[in-house]
């Protein structure tokens, strides 16, 4: 995922995060916080879950956030 701040300076960086996603998905999902690139870190097993849908939230350093969901 990817996230634009216009503030200047540290104010403009984005640190990105889950968001109320299922436990067990963590096991599954890894975040890199800095670039919002979501890999996957074990094999999915599509009979066990038809689908994943993940929560992902982008914050500033101001606090302001905001949030997408990924299926």
């Amino acid at each position: 995922v990817t996230a634009t701040d216009r503030d200047e300076g540290p104010n403009a960086e984005v640190k990105y995060s889950f968001f109320k996603i299922p436990e067990e998905f963590l096991k599954t999902f890894k975040l890199d916080p800095e670039n919002g690139e979501i890999e996957i870190k074990e094999k999915l097993n599509f009979e066990e879950q038809t689908f994943y849908e993940l929560h992902v939230q982008a914050r500033d350093a101001g606090g302001l956030s905001s949030h997408s969901k990924v299926l």
